[in-house]
C-alpha cells in the first residue's frame, strides 16, 4: 500500500510499504506511472477490470498481480494524491469488497488532507493573534508552543526557540522543552550542527531523518542523538534572527514533510510576533 500526494510537477510518498521497493517519503519524485495516470484521470485504475492505461503509461518498478489506485480528491474534484493497494502474489486479485473498502479510505484520506490544510491556516493565525493578545514575552513563547504542538506531533515533547546574537557568535535558546538535552541557558556557536548549516548554508528548512538523510558535508550534529531533526531559520529584515527546532527521539514519533511545510507557513509569523513584542517590553523598561 502507499500514499502519494501531489507536489508542484512530481508527487511525494509520505507512507509506502512495499516488498519489493522502497521510497524516501521526504523526496519528490517525478509524476510518472500508474500513480500519474490516475491522477491525470482522476478517476481509479484497476488492473484486472479496467482497460490497459494509452500507450506510454507503465508501471515504476516490478510488476503486480493486480493494483488497485484511487484518486483522493478535493472538495473541488481535483486530485490530491492517490491511495494505492498491490499484490504481487501469483494469481492475486483484488474484489468488489477490496475496491469499495479502498474507495471509502481514499475519501477519509482525501478530508484528513484536507483538514490538516485548515489547521495549519488556523496555527498561523493564532500566532498572528498572539501580538494583540500577550505582552510579557516569557508568556508568548510558551504560548506559541501551545500553539505549534497542535500542530506538529512532535512539537509537544521537544522545541527549542533560540535567537541569533552575531555579535558573539551564538545561538542563545531563549525557550526551551527538551527530553534527553537540559541546557536551556547555554549557548553555541553560530557554526554548530544543524542549526548552523541553516544559519550560513541552507538558509532555509532543513528536515532530517537519522538512517536516511545524509549529513551535509563538514556538519556534525550536536546533543543527544534524535531519530528526527527539524529546523527552520526566523528572519527579520532579510538577514537570520532566530532557529526553531523540533525533534523526536522516538521512531514513532515521526516528523514529517507537511510538519516542515507547517513550520515554513509558521515561521514569519512567529518572527513578527518576537521581534514586535520585544520592541513593545523595550519600549516600556527604562
Amino acid at each position: 500500500m502507499y500514499v502519494s500526494l501531489v507536489e508542484g510537477d512530481g508527487v511525494r510518498f509520505p507512507y509506502y510499504v512495499d516488498v519489493s521497493a522502497v521510497e524516501d517519503s521526504l523526496i519528490v519524485y517525478p509524476r510518472e506511472g500508474w500513480t500519474a495516470y490516475v491522477l491525470d484521470s482522476a478517476n481509479r485504475y484497476w488492473l484486472s477490470v479496467d482497460p490497459t492505461p494509452p500507450v506510454g503509461v507503465t508501471p515504476i518498478g516490478s510488476l503486480p498481480s493486480d493494483y488497485i489506485g484511487m484518486p483522493m480528491l478535493n472538495r473541488d474534484g481535483l486530485p490530491l494524491g492517490v491511495l494505492a493497494v498491490q499484490t504481487y502474489v501469483p494469481g492475486g486479485r483484488y474484489s468488489d469488497d477490496d475496491l469499495a473498502f479502498v474507495e471509502c479510505v481514499a475519501d477519509a484520506l482525501s478530508l484528513a488532507v484536507q483538514l490538516a490544510n485548515q489547521e495549519r491556516e488556523l496555527a498561523i493565525r493564532r500566532i498572528a493573534s498572539l501580538l494583540d493578545e500577550t505582552v510579557d514575552i516569557k508568556d508568548l513563547y510558551s504560548r506559541i508552543h501551545e500553539v505549534m504542538q497542535g500542530v506538529i506531533p512532535a512539537a509537544r515533547r521537544n522545541i527549542v526557540i533560540a535567537k541569533v546574537d552575531a555579535s558573539a557568535g551564538l545561538f542563545r535558546p531563549v525557550y526551551w522543552r527538551d527530553e534527553k538535552d537540559d541546557f536551556d541557558t547555554m549557548p553555541w556557536t553560530l557554526d554548530s550542527g544543524l542549526c548552523g548549516y541553516i544559519y550560513n548554508h541552507c538558509k532555509a528548512s532543513f528536515i532530517f531523518e537519522s538512517g536516511k538523510t545524509p549529513l551535509p558535508p563538514d556538519v556534525r550534529k550536536i546533543g543527544y542523538p534524535s531519530k528526527y531533526w527539524l529546523g527552520a531559520p526566523l528572519y527579520g529584515r532579510d538577514r537570520i534572527t532566530g532557529i526553531v527546532v523540533i525533534q523526536s527521539y522516538d521512531e514513532d514519533d515521526v516528523i514529517t514533510k507537511e510538519d516542515q511545510y507547517t513550520l515554513d507557513g509558521i515561521c514569519p509569523y512567529i518572527a513578527a510576533v518576537i521581534g514586535e513584542t520585544e520592541l513593545f517590553h523595550r519600549s516600556r523598561c527604562p
